[in-house]
């Protein structure tokens, strides 16, 4: 597990200085603790630094294959299947240590690009083919590990995080203003998009390729090389449920035995959930002895879980480390944006950047989480109540919609005014759906209520904003070619993989925990769990309204009852009491301020005024304070991205000083 940085050149200009590849490994170092390495040649500089896990005596970076630097490679991953290829390559290349990084250059030179779909785990990294004069970038089939990438006249620049590519120099530091759209509406950029212009990530499952020929280079255009297998509907196996149960149990087993490899200590994140119970729980099986496990409290009961995740250690006979979130938590918000690099609606990063920081401290630098479940499996309530609104699309039914819409508020707990407003607002579900490539986005709701004052908020200048009924440029290309053919609810999870998973989800999940050199192993999105997963029928994953139903019965006789039929508890943390308080968190005051504001430029002062008061007014658990909080938290996170990014200093990134865990 590492980080990586790198610089090719383009044109007939010659690489920079090896001083800015060092500025690229200065920003990313706290993904590699533990070591750093570099390699040169006329047309390439890579870098990388490492947090060593596997063979932590060998597999220093950047590693060499056979022909010595004919091929070098820098990578940040891990390979689950590393014994087997290991075995397969003894025989006729040889390999300098037990790391699993030194099989790459060695796995391309038997198979060239094809390796990667020989490779079983989580992976980004960059290999450089001297003989061909060939860069070769790839990322893993879910985009678990982050690759981001610019492109200058003179140089390809790229790292694993974007803050790299911004401390080489070469490419200046501008947010988006298409970016800072989406996030106003999908809370996240729409990929490739990132918060900076000029600045894209390489998307999960796909090879970038880049041919330096006489007098120039030619970048390719990037190339997927696999899709989840979602089923048209009609080809779903007839299997029974417990068929289904069992399949699933055995190869989640087998993904979580692969997941425990490591040459230094590792242990378990429990939340008190199905998912992370269940990955612990599977871990307890696989090694035979229970995972230290590690878990978060809050002392807001609104957002406690811990009595839960306490529930799962005694029944494992876990060693449990709990970490106390209170509003002192607040302070690390500069922080979790200076790590993720993108605003959030909720700050539940905080929380993540807690645990990894108390993981560090006790000497574990690997855990397992159960991340990645509620994507595949339709595990929250938008999936739900997607299949609620589809039967209820019948036409007859219009004068009693809002009635139902009521009477499903108040059993689920949901805020008040959410009913009424959705059925006032909604607009027809065929009509979204083609606007949208032929899917109902599960999440168009949730993007709806981040519509406030839209356009005067986010354009002082009079900018053109997107209307949030509008997809994003680039959407279209995230939607399955076979979304059509395909059951509702697959359709979903299969978009849902494309742009919530990678884009949110796993942002949080490897930019929280590597913050303080934690590698996070996420078991559920091991290909072969995933493309078994998706092949299932849509009635193994969600029967009637009951979600994930097929992991409740394959994990049910692991885990306390009440662990497994406990329904989904989103993570979240407090807004308005933590951020929006009298008197606010200094750092608040001053990115919300008038001054502040104008000199980003991005927001109108007024809106923000406007709003801020009308969110201290709100009342609790109404639907007008949860928008207000929502979008608050966003104007605060892309202020906060500005001034650490772009106000900071030219070649200096304002990292915030990192708090300690409570």
């Amino acid at each position: 597990m590492c980080g990586i940085a790198l610089i090719f050149r383009l044109g007939a200009r010659p690489l920079p200085e090896p001083g800015v590849l060092g500025r690229m490994l200065d920003a990313i170092a706290h993904r590699g603790p533990d070591g750093r390495g570099t390699f040169a040649d006329d047309d390439v500089q890579l870098g990388a630094v490492r947090l060593a896990v596997i063979d932590p005596r060998g597999g220093r970076q950047p590693v060499h294959g056979c022909g010595g630097a004919r091929v070098s490679c820098v990578y940040n991953g891990e390979l689950y299947d590393a014994a087997e290829h290991r075995r397969a390559l003894a025989a006729s290349h040889a390999l300098a240590d037990a790391c699993d990084t030194t099989l790459l250059p060695h796995l391309y030179e038997e198979h060239g690009e094809a390796m990667v779909e020989r490779m079983r785990g989580m992976f980004a990294f960059a290999l450089w083919d001297a003989a061909r004069r060939r860069l070769l970038l790839a990322r893993d089939r879910l985009g678990i590990k982050p690759l981001f990438w610019a492109r200058t006249p003179d140089y390809l620049v790229a790292a694993s995080e974007v803050k790299a590519i911004l401390a080489s120099g070469l490419v200046e530091a501008v947010i988006d203003r298409d970016a800072v759209d989406d996030v106003f509406s999908l809370s996240y950029p729409c990929p490739p998009r990132t918060m900076f212009r000029g600045v894209v990530e390489l998307r999960p499952a796909h090879l970038l390729v880049v041919r330096r020929e006489p007098g120039e280079a030619r970048v390719g255009e990037p190339r997927r090389w696999w899709r989840a297998p979602f089923l048209p509907r009609g080809e779903h196996s007839r299997r029974s449920a417990s068929e289904h149960e069992h399949e699933l149990r055995e190869v989640l087993r087998d993904a979580v035995r692969t997941h425990l490899v490591s040459d230094v200590p590792l242990a378990a994140c429990v939340s008190g959930g199905l998912d992370s119970s269940a990955i612990a729980a599977l871990a307890k099986e696989a090694s035979g002895g229970a995972p230290t496990t590690f878990s978060i409290a809050f002392d807001d009961p609104r957002f406690d879980e811990s009595s839960h995740a306490r529930a799962v250690a005694r029944h494992l006979g876990s060693h449990p480390h709990e970490i106390r979130a209170d509003a002192h938590a607040a302070e690390l918000l500069p922080q979790m944006i200076w790590n993720l690099e993108v605003p959030q609606i909720v700050p539940g990063a905080i929380g993540g950047l807690l645990l990894s920081a108390r993981e560090r401290a006790e000497g574990v630098p690997v855990v397992l989480t159960g991340d990645g479940a509620d994507e595949l499996l339709g595990g929250y309530d938008v999936f739900r109540a997607a299949r609620a609104r589809r039967a209820l699309d019948a036409r007859w039914l219009d004068p009693l919609r809002p009635w139902i819409f009521r009477a499903a508020g108040r059993a689920t707990g949901q805020p008040a005014g959410l009913a009424e407003w959705m059925a006032r607002t909604a607009r027809p579900a065929g009509e979204v759906a083609r606007a949208h490539g032929g899917v109902y986005p599960p999440w168009y709701d949730v993007w709806r209520l981040l519509d406030v004052e839209r356009a005067a908020l986010l354009s002082p200048e009079g900018r053109r904003v997107r209307p949030i009924e509008e997809p994003p440029a680039g959407f279209a290309a995230l939607v399955p070619e076979n979304a059509a053919a395909l059951e509702p609810l697959d359709a979903e999870l299969a978009l849902e993989l494309e742009t919530r998973l990678p884009s949110w989800i796993l942002v949080i999940s490897d930019r929280s925990a590597m913050a303080h050199g934690v590698e996070a192993r996420v078991p559920f999105l091991d290909h072969r769990v995933v493309e078994l997963v998706a092949a299932m029928p849509p009635s193994a994953k969600m029967r009637g309204l009951r979600e994930k139903a097929v992991l409740r019965g394959a994990v049910r006789d692991l885990l306390p009852p009440a662990i497994a039929a406990r329904r989904k508890q989103p993570f979240m943390t407090p807004v308005r009491d933590w951020f929006f308080r009298r008197p606010a968190p200094a750092f608040v005051e001053r990115e919300l301020s008038a001054e502040a504001l104008k000199s980003a430029g991005l927001f109108s002062p007024e809106v923000v005024a406007r709003l801020a008061l009308a969110l201290e007014r709100a009342p609790e658990r109404h639907v007008d304070r949860v928008r207000l909080e929502l979008v608050m938290m966003l104007v605060l996170g892309t202020q906060l991205l500005h001034r650490l990014f772009v106000a900071a200093p030219a070649g200096m990134l304002g990292k915030p000083s990192c708090a300690s865990a409570r």
